[in-house]
């Protein structure tokens, strides 16, 4: 098949019976027919026809989504500028299934790519020169009117290893009659996952009945959970933890030099190597080659949830689960760090390259950058 071929998908094709969908990554993968760019207010959704079924969690989730302002200090400070040309959007694309619930949708990439050659993913890409703002990154192989696509908000930014700042648009496809269009060398698949699983640990009714297998295989204890997550070293320096609030996780690599932890009884701080947390959920299509929601998509998700279907915005929902091991760094720490550390020689700091090519070296304030790391 070749580069330009398209794959486009019926009605028949897609699950739990809706036809609003989206695909992935970069300018040539999706296209979606639809009808001006704005913002979707909170009294629009009542006023919405489209929005009829949704269910009363649903209308407070799409509230909570068009009401919500990330903290300021949630993104680059003036003395922490972040190049432009390593900055990144996905789209976190919302619609609303049979039973008022709300779906994501999410894609399998192909196994052809270069990087992530068949994860789960969430649409999105690098920022172009032409992008006007974030969001035009996460929209741009959408058509100009957006009426039947509105926005819902922009969520804060999540720092990647691949030294990219990734800013997750969160849209409502309104339209049930749009029709995506597959670019096959880039997405093999497009399907959908029900937006309050990403809250729990326990899997979805759509999981149960695809996959019962996994669901008793977990309940067994041989690792086959909806829901699980492993804690990773970062390379930063540490950090003082309040040992009240130390919970030991599940670790997929053990380094007993990473932290020194005091007996539960203890009152003294703990010096801490600062940790991530990695979450995974299923699928419910492992069996057909889907791999499980990993990592930064897994983020990303766990917070729109979290804003969406808060009891008490701004305070955001509570998973099952712990979300953050105690002292996981902040993302300007992650940043900070980023631009300070010492690199091997075959392995170029790609964010300090971009601060000089960008002329923003002398913005950055250094000693602010030396202390907060």
């Amino acid at each position: 098949m070749s580069s330009k071929s398209k794959i486009k998908l019926n009605r028949r094709n897609l699950p739990f019976g809706s036809r609003n969908y989206l695909g992935y990554h970069s300018q040539s993968d999706v296209r979606i027919e639809r009808t001006g760019k704005l913002r979707l207010s909170t009294n629009d959704l009542e006023r919405n026809a489209n929005l009829g079924t949704l269910t009363n969690e649903s209308k407070r989730c799409l509230r909570n989504l068009a009401a919500y302002k990330p903290p300021k200090d949630a993104f680059p400070q003036p003395w922490l500028p972040f190049p432009r040309s390593r900055c990144a959007a996905v789209l976190v694309a919302l619609f609303v299934g049979r039973k008022g619930d709300l779906y994501v949708l999410l894609s399998k990439r192909a196994s052809t790519l270069r990087s992530f050659a068949g994860d789960t993913s969430l649409p999105g890409g690098k920022m172009d020169p032409e992008d006007k703002t974030i969001e035009d990154t996460a929209v741009r192989r959408l058509p100009p009117d957006q009426s039947k696509v509105p926005l819902l908000c922009v969520l804060e930014p999540f720092y990647v290893a691949k030294e990219l700042l990734v800013t997750p648009v969160v849209v409502l496809i309104l339209d049930n009659t749009l029709q995506p269009i597959l670019n096959a060398p880039e997405v093999t698949a497009l399907f959908s996952h029900p937006l309050a699983s990403f809250l729990s640990s326990t899997p979805p009714a759509s999981i149960i009945r695809s996959e019962p297998e996994l669901v008793e295989l977990g309940d067994d204890g041989t690792g086959y959970r909806y829901h699980i997550s492993h804690d990773w070293d970062w390379d930063g320096p540490p950090v003082v933890v309040d040992p009240s609030k130390v919970r030991h996780a599940k670790t997929k690599r053990t380094d007993r030099r990473s932290s020194l932890v005091s007996d539960s009884n203890s009152v003294e701080p703990i010096i801490q190597r600062p940790k991530f947390r990695m979450h995974q959920f299923l699928t419910g299509r492992e069996a057909g080659g889907i791999k499980p929601v990993y990592g930064l998509t897994a983020a990303i998700m766990i917070h729109t949830a979290r804003v969406g279907y808060s009891p008490s915005p701004p305070a955001l929902a509570s998973p099952d689960f712990e979300v953050s091991p105690p002292g996981s760094p902040s993302t300007s720490t992650r940043i900070a760090w980023a631009f300070c550390r010492p690199n091997p020689p075959d392995r170029p700091n790609l964010l300090r390259q971009a601060l000089e090519e960008e002329g923003l070296a002398g913005k950055v304030d250094w000693k602010r950058v030396y202390f907060v790391t």
